[in-house]
């Protein structure tokens, strides 16, 4: 037994020796590591995976070396290589500089292998990626990060390609903050400029103001203010006032200036505190708040792209909003203030204090404490070794009692959705299968929420986020029929797999759907009452393969949508064909853009008192293929399809002009169709005027038709569009009259000259007994200054009815079919 002592005696010797010595090392190493710098291994130099990262800014701006840090703690661990463009708009904001970095840019891409992903830095370089997308990074996954205009970034998520995390400063919390040192506040200051970060820290600022009705909200807008301004400005805010720094890095005098001199100059004149919504400037005489984290926004991009690199669609990810922010103040600022330290949350970081007297001396008391503790140690391991070992054991079993929970949490994490804890889309498709193979019969409904878009744009994303939970927990409830299997698809699409195949229990289960949701879901103390539509397809109908059959459910709920939503529809093989068609047209319209392939007529609208020919509609028609528009258009308008096809039409007007022009032929307005999905090609205004001037066309030669659809979905928008056409000159007629939601109301705010009536409208009433209708409506128009045209005029007798009711203008096959440019020249004395 003495023998087994000295032994142990031994043995912890030699453990407290080595103990020893592995504290030394280790106090030398973390004093080496403040000299030195770590050295990279040498595979970093061979990365697998090639990551650009375009920077809005300077390598200089500390926020970017922040991004960097986060998004290298990141890739370093995967072996991902690198690369890094900086656009340097805080100090070149213009176009030329933009212009000069896209030739660099894309000599180096044509250069390099092609990208696997690329990281987009704050507003501009989302812009730039946006703008030259299909000439730089055409199919390659691209996520932003701090950017701060939400609307910008919702709009780029919408690209298949693009994804990320919007900028969302907490403003809110830097206010509260703000108002709980300042309790006899009465305005709130914030301070910007008019750069991309700039314009949307001044959105999110003032998108406050109704949350404060206690306070005065205004800003000073540094890029309209001379150096003198901004100071004189700053020293008479009044006492009464929180002030907060967002952005001013430029003035009216076109000056740009580093953050660190912006903010020496904005404190050094302000009597106040100023308080801060990032990292940026922090350290320089800025109070703090609830900052931004760049360093937290970087590690967040990084892994979006590590998870599309494992394989995840972008356009499986929606873009999202994380708080990356923490409370941090300068200690010295607040001291210069008074501002209590008791005030200031528990959790804050603090900068700029003096370091305690532990702090201070801790390389030389913390290893002078070790030895103390070692010879403490050398005690306690003597006397009590039984007892350690006893615990070494249970912590054992402890640990590995917490990996296996780690372990099940992770595989419970890999098949269910985070956010309403239903079966994710991986399982369902797994259940999907195993279901199939094992040749059982399964029905599946694919659900999708109906306008959940608006609600997530008009409340935001946290009202459609408790809107998901909600009805998870809903579909949740029909889980605990073992019949039924319920899983998040994506989005807000829900699929439900059932063994029932019969037309009365599919039918007997879309009455329990329909009964989840009879009650509104809250939020915020608000109804939202949810409509679903729902695709229902059976492996007993159609082929019982897993992918077609939830493509056939996709088409069944695609098909409910266009049916007006909140119904159900059943596949059947009809859908697959009209798709496929729907393919087919989109394949010869895409074909038809790049090559040529359209064509224009023009049907005059005539005088039916002279006789003589108004104007001209154009009608666009495929060149070597006789569909009908009807057909083609609303794929086009569909797919999108209708931006390129819109430019590609009003080019070929315009340079037809210049022909009649040359050949002698007298100009008339020519008019063309604007549909209401173009309102998305927002540079289209400008395109048409620089048409018009390259060919000294008179804007007043062109009148734009729209219809009602484009004030239904996008009023705001639309009447700016109506504005800037106007601005250039161009006339606008309202098309369609008659039809859908025509209001006369229309007709009193939206700066159109002429009306349409539709030709449906015509052959309804322009007969005796009811023509009394089209009397009046033409009387109408005139009172307020507008002029009329009636389309699809094919009999005289309608001609004469109208002339006798002093319409302006008729179109229609009784004065001609649409014609090409060409035969208007030849019958010139017909159509003058």
């Amino acid at each position: 037994m003495l023998v087994k002592g000295v032994h142990k005696k031994l043995i912890l010797c030699v453990i407290l020796f080595i103990l020893a010595v592995l504290l030394i090392i280790y106090t030398g190493s973390n004093l080496s590591q403040k000299k030195t710098a770590t050295i990279p291994s040498s595979s970093a130099y061979y990365p697998q995976k090639q990551i650009l990262f375009i920077s809005s800014y300077g390598e200089c701006r500390k926020s970017v070396g922040f991004q960097k840090r986060g998004i290298y703690e990141v890739f370093d661990k995967k072996n991902i290589h690198l690369d890094i463009e900086y656009m340097d708009m805080d100090h070149y904001d213009t176009a030329e500089n933009e212009n000069l970095f896209y030739q660099m840019l894309s000599y180096k891409l044509h250069h390099h292998d092609k990208y696997d992903a690329i990281l987009l830095g704050d507003d501009a370089a989302l812009h730039f990626a946006e703008k030259y997308q299909d000439e730089l990074f055409q199919n390659i996954p691209m996520v932003f990060f701090c950017v701060n205009d939400i609307d910008d970034a919702r709009e780029a998520g919408k690209n298949p390609y693009i994804t990320g995390i919007i900028e969302e400063f907490s403003l809110r919390e830097t206010v509260d903050i703000a108002a709980k040192f300042h309790t006899d506040a009465k305005n709130v200051i914030a301070i910007y400029d008019n750069s991309l970060t700039g314009t949307g820290d001044q959105k999110q600022f003032f998108a406050l103001k109704d949350s404060y009705p206690e306070y005065t909200f205004s800003g000073i807008n540094s890029s309209e203010c001379t150096y003198t301004e901004i100071a004189q400005k700053l020293e008479s805010i009044p006492n009464d006032s929180i002030v907060i720094y967002l952005d001013s890095l430029e003035n009216a005098e076109n000056k740009y200036y580093s953050v660190s001199d912006s903010v020496r100059y904005i404190t050094g004149h302000c009597p106040i505190p100023v308080y801060s919504s990032s990292f940026k400037g922090m350290g320089q005489g800025l109070t703090g708040g609830k900052l931004f984290s760049f360093l937290n926004a970087g590690r967040s991009a990084a892994s979006l792209v590590i998870t599309i690199l494992n394989g995840t669609p972008v356009a499986d990810i929606p873009v999202t909003t994380k708080d990356e922010s923490l409370y941090c103040f300068d200690y010295s600022v607040l001291k210069k203030y008074n501002i209590s330290m008791a005030r200031v949350p528990r959790n804050a970081r603090i900068i700029n204090k003096s370091p305690t007297f532990l702090g201070q001396y801790k390389t030389v008391l913390l290893p002078s404490a070790g030895v103390l503790a070692l010879m403490l140690l050398i005690l306690i391991i003597v006397l009590m070794d039984n007892l350690h070992t006893k615990r070494f054991a249970y912590a054992l079993q402890s640990y590995n009692l917490q990996l296996k929970e780690k372990e099940e949490q992770i595989f419970y994490q890999t098949k269910h959705d985070y956010l309403t804890g239903l079966p994710n889309r991986q399982d369902a498709i797994k259940t999907l299968s195993s279901m199939i193979a094992e040749s059982k019969s399964v029905t599946i409904m694919l659900m999708d929420i109906d306008d959940f878009k608006e609600i997530n744009d008009s409340e935001g994303h946290a009202c459609g986020d408790a809107i998901l939970v909600e009805a998870g927990q809903r579909f949740s409830k029909l889980i605990h029929d073992e019949n039924i299997y319920a899983s998040r698809s994506g989005g807000d699409e829900f699929l439900l797999l059932t063994k029932e195949t019969e037309t009365d229990s599919i039918n007997s289960l879309l009455n329990k759907i329909k009964k989840l949701f009879d009650k509104p879901v809250m939020f915020n103390r608000k109804e939202h009452y949810l409509k679903i539509s729902i695709g229902i397809a059976s492996s007993d109908s159609c082929t019982a393969k897993t992918s077609e059959l939830i493509g056939n459910a996709d088409l069944a709920m695609f098909s409910a949508k266009k049916s007006g939503k909140n119904t159900y529809v059943y596949y059947d093989s009809v859908m697959k064909t009209q798709f496929i068609q729907k393919k087919q047209i989109e394949t010869i319209l895409s074909e038809a853009c790049r090559n040529d392939g359209f064509s224009v007529l023009y049907q005059p609208q005539v005088d039916p008192a002279t006789g003589r020919t108004h104007c001209f509609e154009a009608l666009v028609r495929l060149k070597d293929n006789p569909m009908a528009p009807g057909l083609f258009i609303p794929v086009a308008e569909e797919t999108d399809l209708i931006l390129a096809i819109g430019r590609i039409v009003t080019e070929k007007v315009i340079t037809q002009m210049v022909e009649w022009r040359k050949h002698g032929f007298e100009l008339h307005p020519v008019s063309i169709n604007f549909s209401s999905k173009q309102i998305r090609d927002r540079e289209y205004v400008n395109y048409l005027k620089s048409l018009l001037d390259i060919y000294n066309i008179s804007p007043g030669l062109i009148e734009i038709e729209i219809t009602e659809s484009i004030l239904l979905a996008h009023n705001a928008n639309a009447m700016k569009l109506f504005a800037d056409f106007t601005a250039i000159g161009v006339n606008l007629a309202l098309d369609d009259f008659g039809t859908g939601y025509s209001s006369i109301n229309y007709l009193t705010y939206i700066p159109v000259r002429k009306i349409k009536l539709d030709k449906s409208f015509i052959d309804t009433y322009l007969h005796e007994g009811k023509d009394a209708v089209i009397d009046n409506i033409i009387r109408l128009s005139h009172c307020l200054g507008l002029k009329i045209t009636v389309e699809g005029i094919e009999k005289k007798e309608q001609c004469s009815r109208l002339k006798d009711f002093s319409c302006d203008y008729i179109q229609g096959y009784y004065f001609s079919a649409p014609v090409t440019g060409g035969e208007i020249e030849q019958a010139r004395d017909t159509y003058n």
